[in-house]
């Protein structure tokens, strides 16, 4: 929530050689040809994909998003379940599976959270500019900081060092049994070009580098048989939509900015799954009420969507649960 490995693979060849005649005298053997060197990749590579069937998410699917609770009820109206990726167990995602739901894991792929369990996998310098103070770092979330000392930084995701870790969490979503991911702040090149850097050095994470970096996301995580989200990135959804099965985004009908995904992801039959909020997490006050216009339409502050195109949960506050959604556009 702000709120979607390069290996080089060995090979060998074989030399198949004739036998001569015993009378016959053997030619020279031909001048050895060494084969170029390959070249190494700075950043590891998606692996081959796996022989498998991914699972489908089809527009007019109808999802909850709930990354507070550990257990939820199996009987809930929702297709799709999207839950954290750390804090529910393989148990629980098996029990939702048996009762018919398809399971999304979310995790940020683009911020270091200091509480996660792998937090210790990050080198430093990958969330912090070395020499700066960390705790007062230019690279903090927003204000995002609790005062029992969780906190969120902005990674610089063109480290193989991120990939690494990233990778090892796209591996635990397919341990797990998530049919699916929602990689989190996916679009670090839009923040990062908003820091204040007279005295840090930012980043400098460019549009380019985030198209790579999430079309990588995609690309290892189709190859772990795992369906993959594109979360928000609002302005590169037209160019991403090919390489992600589903979106979800937050917000996008207050700002107004859901017509992206009319001519992208429903045009391919991929669900686009959408949050609002009644407080959104900067304190802000937006007066959802109902559906605006008809409830088939189902869009609360944008028109122009057919019947269950854009699947909308209103939430009271930014607290994602299952029991804070105030109505849902279903």
């Amino acid at each position: 929530m702000t709120t979607r490995l390069r290996w080089l693979t060995p090979w060998m060849s074989l030399l198949l050689s004739g036998c001569l005649a015993a009378e016959e005298e053997a030619p020279p053997p031909e001048p050895a040809t060494e084969a170029p060197a390959a070249e190494v990749p700075a950043v590891p590579d998606a692996e081959p994909a796996l022989a498998c069937t991914q699972v489908s998410f089809p527009k007019t699917s109808t999802w909850i998003w709930d990354l507070e609770n550990s257990a939820l009820p199996t009987t809930l109206s929702a297709q799709v379940y999207v839950v954290d990726l750390f804090g529910t167990t393989s148990t629980k995602i098996q029990e939702y599976k048996n009762a018919g739901k398809k399971v999304v894991c979310y995790f940020s792929a683009g911020t270091y959270e200091n509480w996660r369990g792998d937090a210790n996998q990050f080198p430093q310098d990958t969330w912090c500019t070395p020499g700066e103070n960390c705790a007062k770092s230019v690279h903090i979330l927003g204000d995002w900081c609790q005062s029992g000392g969780s906190c969120e930084w902005w990674l610089d995701h063109r480290k193989s060092a991120v990939r690494t870790v990233m990778a090892a969490r796209l591996q635990l979503a397919r341990d797990k049994g998530c049919d699916a991911v929602e990689p989190d702040n996916v679009d670090a090149y839009s923040h990062d070009s908003e820091i204040n850097c007279t005295d840090q050095a930012c980043w400098g994470i460019t549009a380019n580098d985030q198209l790579a970096y999430n079309r990588w996301l995609a690309d290892t995580a189709h190859a772990k048989c795992l369906g993959i989200a594109l979360k928000n990135d609002i302005d590169q959804v037209a160019q991403l939509a090919s390489s992600f099965d589903f979106a979800i985004n937050e917000e996008c009908q207050r700002y107004k900015e859901c017509g992206v995904y009319k001519t992208s992801f429903l045009a391919q039959n991929k669900a686009v799954f959408n949050a609002e909020y009644r407080v959104d997490a900067g304190g802000d006050a937006i007066n959802w009420t109902s559906c605006t216009g008809t409830q088939a339409t189902c869009a609360c502050g944008e028109s122009g969507f057919s019947a269950g195109e854009l699947r909308t949960l209103v939430y009271k506050t930014s607290a994602v649960r299952h029991d804070n959604v105030a109505f849902s556009c279903n």
